[in-house]
């Protein structure tokens, strides 16, 4: 079987990063690389860790300066490795270790080069009473405003907007909506090598017009009182996308998000919809509405047939998944002490996500933890796709003995059901 070294790389980077380790990844020229699929060593400080990925000899290697014998990311990892027919080799040396064979005057400018993409932020908005400014390195955010900006008031520099430019050097490009959330997004993207019009630009910019529409369109029909049973659903699936919307665009403009934010959007823009004659305007009593909420039900046919593939994609993939080892990353999880019950779950379906093979549903299962840690209220489907994965795990695992934890652990499920 011809290896995928992309995939495996990957897949190396996830299990180290879901212990929540700091990891660099290097490449073969011993350059620190921001995508890990181009990654052949990761490394962590603390615990002091190197697992090279070495395809001339088909074999990973797990190399420590700490006796981890116990722990379970070796077995993690040695099981990776025998998914895809991958010698694995572990060894514990009496030094602190670090990655070999790296270039290393270029290994350490590139060392620097990644601290400044990883940690630059975007820094604090300050100016005239006119315009105000955001920095990110070389990439400036300028906020042009309607009204003089009174800095005694908190927050003023974000209000009033007139118009948002995004500047780089001595390039200046004007965003098409006011929305400061998809300036940030959009200053991070550039900062990090992207353009305006390429197709995260183009994604960020539709986001951003969406997110305007969809407000205006939830405004009109709740003060016009058009909400009724026929309708919530498609409401519901407004309010929805402007929630998801908002957290992309925070999630595009961190440093440390921004990598696995540009992949989650490219993912569901890339599912195929699926048509559906959807009679929208015949849903609401009114037979006329204003243009701006008009528009608003192409936008939301796309959405609903959009959001109804994507979720039958997550389903079917949930029904062929396997979850190996899923009931030792379960019991794993029983000794450790959790601040909160959100802080339980959301790694738990962390390791959902890691024990799954296919890569849409673990993406999915990854960003779901991370919504549900930050806080973020689970969706009907969201808290049955957890469900419907532990009765896959549970399925498959009867056929030889059942997972007794599932009970317990559909149990605690429970308690987020609202």
């Amino acid at each position: 079987m011809a290896v995928n070294s992309k995939t495996v790389a990957e897949k190396i980077f996830n299990v180290l990063k879901g212990y929540g380790f700091d990891v660099k990844t290097f490449n073969d020229g011993g350059k620190l690389v921001i995508d890990p699929m181009e990654g052949t060593r990761f490394a962590v400080d603390n615990p002091n860790i190197l697992v090279r990925l070495d395809n001339s000899k088909n074999e990973l290697q797990l190399s420590t300066s700490e006796d981890l014998s116990d722990h379970n990311i070796r077995g993690m990892l040695k099981e990776l490795a025998q998914d895809y027919l991958i010698d694995f080799d572990f060894k514990v040396f009496d030094k602190k270790i670090k990655p070999k064979g790296e270039q290393i005057d270029v290994s350490r400018k590139a060392e620097r080069d990644m601290a400044d993409v990883m940690e630059a932020s975007l820094g604090k908005m300050t100016g005239s009473t006119k315009t105000s400014y955001q920095p990110l390195e070389n990439v400036k955010i300028v906020v042009r405003h309607k009204k003089p900006v009174n800095e005694e008031i908190r927050g003023a520099r974000s209000r009033n907007i007139h118009s948002i430019f995004i500047q780089r050097g001595d390039e200046r490009f004007k965003m098409a909506e006011n929305n400061l959330q998809a300036a940030r997004a959009m200053a991070r993207h550039m900062y990090n090598g992207g353009e305006m019009y390429d197709s995260t630009g183009a994604t960020i910019i539709k986001m951003a017009e969406d997110y305007k529409q969809l407000r205006e369109f939830v405004r009109y029909v709740k003060n016009a009182k058009l909400v009724n049973e026929s309708n919530q659903e498609f409401v519901e699936l407004a309010i929805e996308n402007i929630n998801n919307i908002r957290t992309a665009f925070k999630r595009l403009h961190g440093a440390k998000s921004y990598a696995t934010a540009v992949e989650s959007i490219n993912n569901f823009n890339t599912t195929e919809i699926l048509e559906d004659d959807l009679d929208l305007e015949n849903k609401f009593t009114e037979t006329h509405f204003d243009d701006k909420v008009a528009n608003v039900m192409d936008n939301l046919r796309h959405l609903a047939g959009k959001r109804k593939a994507f979720e039958n994609n997550i389903m079917s993939a949930i029904e062929n998944e396997t979850f190996e080892n899923l009931k030792e990353m379960l019991e794993e999880a029983d000794v450790v002490n959790f601040d909160t019950p959100e802080a339980k779950l959301g790694h738990q379906v962390s390791q959902l996500g890691h024990s799954s093979k296919d890569e849409n549903l673990s993406n999915y299962l990854h960003d779901l933890s991370s919504k549900i840690q930050s806080g973020s209220p689970m969706s009907q489907f969201e808290y049955g796709a957890i469900k419907s994965c532990l009765l896959s795990a549970n399925t498959t695992e009867s056929k030889s003995k059942p997972i007794d934890e599932a009970d317990s652990y559909e149990a605690f499920l429970d308690q987020f059901s609202d």
